[in-house]
């Protein structure tokens, strides 16, 4: 996984932090504008983001969002006949949905300056009451809010592209909270190790990241994997190919906060306990969960709330890269709250730390560690205030983080994912404990 070049070197330090979050608030309206454009149509374009007029060379950019969009659905399609029927030329139609999705996706960068200039926000918002916080949660216990259905959902294997180094493949079932959901898990697999089998990481994108979408394997997954591990890379929810029409990756994370955030992390923890059940009846080997940014959150949140689960779905082990221990407040103490106007729509709706401190029982740290400390490897940035990094440090001092186990850096929260292609030592010490026999 490791990138040493100059470049990424020289991006992972606290000045691109500032940056990243200017153009995120830049780039979040245009995406509202693309997600609005998705159809093509220009009349519902214009309905959508309630728009009295569309120029001309707008509504053109409109037809063409939606051309590339089709092109993105027909090269999806190809693919999954390629993956899941009849495996022909599947490495050439997953090059093809790559790079069909590649240019979708990167066609919201076309609506920046009229984004702009219209004044359009980041996030469609529909701010909830905080009274519908107990209609959501119920007279349900935490543990008892996150417990698993009496069975999971069973999970399909794809055809396999046999690489020099590693095979390739794809999981899908269909989402435990939502049937007409499917969760996709992009899975690069290492070659056996003296027999053993090779242990298991689950990870966790961050909000809007949608690597699937783009050209390659950026992030260098299929490295990691090669040095003797399976990474599963799952589709979180209303990201990359499950992206709701109407909006963008991530925005039904944040669409109804501090709801929606909840829902988001309830559905993924119990995706994710299907995945780690199937990890253990398909080859063995340990399992390690994880996540940057948002995947981190959440395997954080389910690591906590998972008292109920049988053993086969609970994993051995914790990466959390950029996190932070009250979850609850991120909706008013995370900068990106504040550049996507969440923090005031959720004050004027009403929620107060009353309410927050109500749905932190849900989801932020406890004092102590939810499993062996000496299995959890944490990485912070002491410059970090979109998952705040006192937040981390708490979190690290409370739960007994061992020092060979924790990495402090001096950077922010998009510096420290950058630097990780750089320096990757969080993850090779993650798949060294990984390695090793646990007592189960």
């Amino acid at each position: 996984m490791s990138n040493n070049s100059g470049l990424t070197r020289f991006l992972a330090k606290p000045w691109i932090d500032p940056l990243c979050l200017w153009g995120m608030g830049w780039l979040l309206p245009a995406a509202r504008c693309w997600a609005a454009a998705r159809s093509g149509d220009v009349d519902s374009f214009a309905k959508a983001l309630d728009l009295h007029a569309v120029p001309k060379a707008i509504a053109a950019r409109v037809k063409q969002t939606g051309d590339l969009g089709r092109l993105s659905t027909v090269a999806q399609v190809g693919w999954i006949e390629a993956a899941f029927n009849d495996g022909h030329n599947l490495d050439l139609a997953e090059r093809a949905r790559r790079e069909a999705a590649h240019n979708f996706l990167g066609h919201r960068f076309s609506y920046i300056w009229f984004a702009r200039r219209a004044r359009l926000p980041a996030v469609q918002l529909d701010v909830p009451l905080p009274a519908e916080l107990t209609t959501v949660t119920g007279d349900a216990d935490p543990d008892q809010f996150f417990a698993l259905p009496a069975s999971l959902l069973t999970v399909e294997r794809s055809h396999v592209i046999e690489h020099s180094d590693v095979r390739e493949y794809w999981l899908r079932f269909p989402s435990p909270d939502d049937a007409g959901d499917t969760c996709y898990v992009h899975v690069y697999e290492g070659r056996a190790i003296d027999g053993a089998p090779p242990p298991n990481l689950i990870f966790g994108h961050g909000f809007a990241m949608e690597m699937e979408m783009m050209r390659a394997d950026m992030r260098g997954y299929r490295g990691l994997a090669a040095s003797g591990c399976r990474i599963l890379l799952p589709d979180a929810p209303g990201h990359n190919r499950r992206t709701a029409p109407g909006l963008y990756g991530g925005e039904s994370f944040m669409r109804r906060p501090p709801i929606s955030g909840l829902l988001h992390f309830r559905q993924t923890a119990r995706e994710l306990a299907t995945i780690i059940t199937w990890c253990r009846a398909n080859g063995g080997g340990n399992v390690g969960l994880g996540g940057t940014s948002l995947g981190a959150l959440t395997a954080q949140v389910l690591a906590e709330r998972m008292g109920t689960w049988p053993l086969a779905a609970k994993p051995d082990a914790l990466l959390l890269i950029t996190t932070t221990d009250k979850v609850s407040a991120l909706t008013f103490n995370s900068s990106l709250a504040a550049i996507t106007g969440l923090d005031r729509a959720a004050k004027l709706a009403g929620w107060t730390e009353t309410e927050i401190d109500h749905l932190a029982r849900f989801t932020d740290s406890s004092a102590t560690a939810p499993l062996d400390p000496a299995r959890i490897v944490l990485l912070i940035g002491t410059r970090d205030d979109v998952t705040p990094y006192d937040g981390g440090r708490r979190m690290a001092e409370n739960w007994r983080i061992p020092a060979e186990n924790l990495f402090v850096r001096e950077q922010g929260h998009f510096s420290a994912a950058i630097g990780l292609e750089a320096d990757p030592a969080p993850f090779i010490r993650t798949i060294d404990l990984l390695k090793r026999q646990f007592g189960r």
